[in-house]
């Protein structure tokens, strides 16, 4: 969402605040020049008083009152932030932060709290240890999330007013890549929220938040349901038709894309039932309930639109699920119902290339969400 004209100057005003932290950083460095401790701690209150005056617009905003950030905790921010700006990805050592925060022994050692694994900067996400393991808050390297540094660019960078109405689909084949940045993102939620990695072929380098990563897979479902809205025929998209037909909710709908994608990007013909129902699951509370999704009485298996593949053990409890051949056929133009030719390997490869050569991302997977 785009700030205001008016969040937008708040958020200039804190970019300026955040440069001032950075030159007060680097005078520190100068040696015989370098300001007193007295005048570092009253330019480091003057900072944090303007910051309150200013509030936080947008994403900062959003990040302080999810996880109840403290003062210190929002200069940390400004001041990697700066770093990250003017240094590219260089991280900061804790005790750079540190001592310029709290210019006193006493205040460096308990202000070491505030960049430890189990601090809210580094449970949500927004700030990342380059040494995860380091457990000296003052030796280790600090540096801003990825994430949340390209979410305060998007909040910084003004967008004409053309692009600022949703634009229609193009194909069938972008609503279904959109649909699949969802389900990375969703996948990425489930890893922090349950302590997993569903797919081990893809790391990410940072912790992230579930309830920042949900309110971006929610934000890029409401400009789904936007561009569809104003997209000619998007009633007769294949996944449209397909949920119209069965009936299926937004969750069966996202797992009939995380199976194609699974399949027509990765060659593999499914994944485990329980990583899916991670996937579109919220809570602990929410993946006991979810399992019903799956079940031989759910809608995606009593419509024949998933199959389990056989195993060896009839006892196995974590079944794997794929597309039927109807099911794939219907997502990508082909005839719907049971009985449906296999998706054929042309079908299979345009939409593989289509992913492959998205204009936002070299590999799919690997920018997902962006």
């Amino acid at each position: 969402m785009n700030l205001t004209l008016h969040d937008r100057e708040r958020l200039r005003r804190l970019l300026d605040l955040s440069d001032r932290l950075g030159r007060l950083r680097r005078r520190l460095r100068e040696g015989s020049s370098a300001p007193t401790t007295g005048e570092v701690s009253e330019e480091v209150r003057e900072i944090a008083g303007s910051i309150a005056a200013i509030g936080l617009p947008g994403v900062l905003g959003r990040l302080a009152a999810d996880h109840h950030l403290s003062p210190p905790e929002v200069l940390v921010l400004l001041l990697l932030l700066n770093r990250r700006i003017e240094g590219g990805s260089n991280p900061l050592s804790g005790r750079e932060i540190l001592t310029l925060l709290f210019p006193t022994a006493f205040g460096v050692l308990s202000g070491a709290a505030l960049l430890t694994p189990d601090g809210a900067l580094r449970v949500c996400g927004a700030v990342v240890a380059e040494d995860a393991d380091a457990e000296d808050a003052l030796e280790a390297k600090f540096r801003l999330g990825d994430d949340l540094f390209r979410a305060i660019e998007q909040d910084a960078s003004p967008r004409p007013e053309r692009d600022r109405k949703s634009r229609p689909y193009g194909s069938p084949y972008e609503h279904l890549a959109d649909l699949g940045r969802v389900v990375g993102l969703l996948h990425r939620r489930a890893n922090a929220l349950f302590e997993v990695d569903p797919f081990g072929h893809h790391a990410f380098e940072e912790a992230e938040s579930p309830a920042f990563l949900q309110r971006r897979a929610a934000a890029l479902l409401e400009r789904v349901r936007e561009r569809l809205a104003r997209t000619e025929g998007a009633g007769e998209y294949p996944l449209v038709r397909l949920c119209r037909r069965h009936r299926l909710s937004e969750d069966e709908a996202l797992v009939l894309v995380a199976l194609l994608l699974q399949e027509c990007y990765y060659g593999a013909p499914g994944l485990e039932a329980v990583e899916l129902t991670r996937m579109v699951s919220r809570s602990e509370e929410d993946l006991l309930r979810k399992r019903a999704l799956f079940e031989p009485a759910g809608t995606l298996r009593r419509e024949g639109l998933v199959e389990v593949v056989e195993s060896p053990d009839e006892r196995d409890p974590t079944p794997e699920l794929t597309l039927s051949r109807a099911a794939c056929g219907a997502l990508l133009g082909g005839a719907e119902g049971k009985g449906a030719d296999p998706i054929d390997a042309d079908l299979r490869l345009e939409f593989h290339e289509y992913l492959k050569h998205l204009s936002d991302s070299d590999r799919f997977f690997r920018d997902l969400g962006r």
